[in-house]
């Protein structure tokens, strides 16, 4: 468990992940099919733009 990741962080790290897929990027776990991070991306956004307390509840497992 890591104690200083917060649900603003992470769904930083999702709007990331995702803008830079859009803008034609690809990171390391791209393959030619797709990237794996980016379905997990779109769902932090979704929670974080209407679930916040989801998003929270989530990271803190972590």
């Amino acid at each position: 468990m890591v104690d200083d990741l917060d649900a603003a962080s992470v769904a930083a790290v999702a709007h990331l992940v995702v803008t830079s897929h859009a803008d034609g990027h690809t990171c390391w776990r791209c393959t030619p099919e797709g990237c794996s991070e980016v379905p997990w991306a779109r769902h932090v956004l979704d929670l974080a733009d209407n679930d916040r307390r989801a998003l929270e509840r989530l990271v803190a497992t972590w």
